[in-house]
């Protein structure tokens, strides 16, 4: 990792056992691909971003057990079809809010594909509605039996197309003058540099959404929402001129957001490589982020790494950052390396202190 800060020591690691079906597949491993985290008093959310449902866990002491999967079909009207794709969760009360990244996908080229198939994969490009959501839900009503307390399955909508609160971010973002080149067509894959929504964090109404992509020169993008109070998710006007979203530009070393956390009226941000990078992944403190009353546009002397998280070669790729009860942060990784499994079902998280 030369050229590159070396990784701080960690605080201690707590152990997440996923040992529950999922709506994964039963040969599929639900701890290759989580991508989002969030904490709950002594419960941790979790997702896998090739599933439609959300684990939740139970820490005690230095491991999260008494797993639980619920499937977010069962509540939600999601639009499309397959994996919603969760990039980022947060819990505001006893609400839990999640985000699909919104990205479009270039096809794979596998190790036994001849020059031919490779050229063809590559040229294949697919739109999925379902990962274009936002949507929150009441946990109580996520965990109760049958779905609801009188047995009926509540379906919520959600912020996305075809659902019930609107066409969603992509269309509210659709003649952005930074964005809209990346939104129209929908042809740049969040792997290219094109869309790609990795951080959710949430205070009273205030929704913030991060970018992984695309990276404007090196400025990093988060859009942040007001949302009304109503039982849909319908953004308010946030700015004089009655838009509907705000913009800020941070300057992450050119770093794109791979997932945000409140921490009192700061923002941590976990950044990382856009497209299908390895390299620095690191911590960086917005200050009184979620009072800011304009668009802040935030060069990189005005933002702490608070943290320089590990990284690995095509592994340990840190996708979520939550704050635990004891002030401590917790990294969760995507294809985490083999040492950090245990057992048929548990891999370990890093827990970091935080500088102040």
């Amino acid at each position: 990792m030369t050229g590159w800060p070396q990784p701080d020591e960690r605080a201690g690691t707590i152990t997440l056992v996923l040992d529950q079906p999922s709506t994964l597949g039963p040969k599929d491993d639900l701890r290759d691909g989580l991508s989002a985290i969030a904490c709950q008093g002594d419960h941790l959310w979790v997702a896998n971003d090739e599933s439609t449902s959300l684990e939740r866990l139970t820490t005690e002491g230095d491991q999260a057990r008494a797993h639980q999967s619920v499937d977010l079909s069962r509540f939600l009207e999601l639009p499309g079809e397959g994996e919603i794709d969760i990039e980022g969760l947060d819990v505001a009360g006893d609400t839990l809010w999640l985000l699909g990244s919104h990205s479009s996908v270039r096809k794979r080229v596998k190790n036994e594909h001849s020059p031919d198939q490779a050229r063809k994969a590559l040229a294949k490009v697919e739109v999925s509605q379902r990962r274009q959501v936002l949507a929150r839900v009441a946990t109580t009503t996520l965990l109760e039996e049958g779905g609801s307390r009188n047995g009926e399955r509540q379906r919520l909508p959600v912020f996305g197309p075809a659902g019930g609160s609107g066409g969603g971010l992509l269309e509210l973002l659709a003649d952005d003058p930074h964005l809209e080149g990346f939104i129209r067509s929908q042809s740049i894959p969040g792997k290219d540099n094109g869309i790609d929504c990795e951080g959710l964090a949430v205070t009273g109404d205030q929704v913030f959404i991060g970018l992984r992509g695309p990276v404007l020169r090196g400025w990093a993008v988060i859009i942040e929402l007001r949302v009304g109070g109503g039982p849909g998710i319908e953004p308010q006007p946030i700015s004089p001129e009655g838009r509907l979203y705000r913009k800020h530009f941070l300057d992450l070393r050119g770093l794109g957001v791979r997932d945000l956390c409140r921490h009192g009226e700061d923002l941590l941000v976990l950044a990382g490589p856009t497209m299908e990078l390895d390299g620095r992944t690191a911590v960086f403190r917005w200050r009184h982020a979620l009072t800011t009353q304009t668009e802040a546009v935030l060069p990189r002397d005005v933002l702490k790494c608070e943290i320089e998280v590990p990284f690995g070669k095509g592994e340990d790729r840190a996708e979520g950052i939550t704050v635990l009860g004891d002030g401590r942060s917790l990294v969760v990784y995507d294809t985490p390396a083999d040492e950090r499994k245990t057992g048929d079902h548990g891999v370990r998280a890093d827990a970091f202190d935080l500088r102040e």
